[in-house]
């Protein structure tokens, strides 16, 4: 056998497990339910150490390829295994309405979101979902008092403080994430900077990710850090993007899991359009500990 032909049977190999990291396919198969994946983590471990795949504007869900952000509805990215939300809140002027943001478009409800999560919360106990929530829009003293008051309402269901809880707090409730104008619920180290958002090209990004990584497994052992590998350009939109991110994600995740020095936890990885496989392999990190080391984030070979 020739080494090209070696070399090209290696990549394949490599890429069938990795996988391509993104689907923008609206259904779910129930091979790929991960419902009841925190079931195995301990009730004492902090959840900032539970290494949790999420989602960035959770309910864009369309508005076109510029920006729509995801496929499947918040019911299915539940049952795929996906425990941390993005959403963003805006309240009516003249009645007392949340909305929560598609994009420019409004298609779900504030109470609608957290009554899907707190259904799936009752069927799986053993679970345990964060929530961020940024207000927007011209009410938004507004909106972030509206919100306080249903949470008020349902203090045994929420988590409002402000530092992480343990597994065994979490389980069953929705623990809100601090964001930039609306501070109530738990403080994350959040790896984003200006700029992070704007895509110039797959080496420049996978940089910025691997680097927030690496800060994320610094701090996840004591604060909850927040990775999000979301961009956008000019004229290229959050799925344009995510196909070549998810991937190079995914490479990056599963070098990991089988490098020397595996990671303890990666905190919160926020993405655009997750596969499947994707999500599985974040999860996976939470099954295979090391050292704790971050000396080998290293930066994977452009695509």
């Amino acid at each position: 056998m020739g080494f090209p032909l070696c070399l090209c049977l290696l990549s394949l190999i490599f890429t069938t497990a990795c996988g391509s990291g993104f689907s923008d396919d609206s259904t779910l198969n129930e091979n790929s339910y991960n419902e009841k994946w925190m079931e195995s983590i301990p009730d004492d471990k902090l959840l900032s150490a539970v290494t949790i795949p999420g989602t960035h504007e959770s309910l864009t869900l369309y508005g076109g390829p510029l920006i729509q952000c995801q496929a499947w509805t918040l019911e299915n990215q539940l049952k795929a295994g996906l425990r941390y939300f993005d959403i963003r809140v805006e309240a009516s002027m003249f009645h007392d309405i949340l909305d929560v943001m598609d994009g420019h478009l409004k298609h779900t409800k504030f109470h609608e979101v957290l009554n899907i999560l707190w259904e799936f919360l009752d069927k799986h106990g053993s679970e345990s979902v964060l929530l961020r929530v940024t207000l927007q829009g011209m009410s938004m003293k507004k909106a972030g008092k509206c919100i306080k008051t249903l949470i008020e309402n349902s203090e045994d269901k929420v988590w409002t403080k402000i530092f992480v809880p343990k597994m065994q707090e979490a389980r069953g409730k929705i623990i809100f994430v601090q964001s930039t104008n609306f501070n109530v619920g738990t403080l994350n180290h959040d790896t984003f900077v200006t700029g992070d958002d704007t895509f110039k090209d797959i080496e420049n990004k996978m940089k910025k990710i691997t680097k927030h990584l690496k800060e994320a497994e610094e701090n996840c052992g004591h604060a909850l850090a927040l990775t999000d590998s979301s961009a956008t350009a000019i004229f290229k939109g959050p799925k344009t993007v995510a196909k070549v991110v998810n991937g190079q994600l995914n490479k990056v995740i599963v070098e990991l899991q089988t490098g020397p020095n595996k990671p303890d936890c990666l905190g919160v990885i926020s993405m655009d359009f997750p596969s499947p496989d994707l999500i599985h392999n974040i999860i996976e990190v939470n099954g295979k500990p090391g050292s704790g080391s971050s000396e080998h984030l290293e930066q994977p070979e452009p695509v």
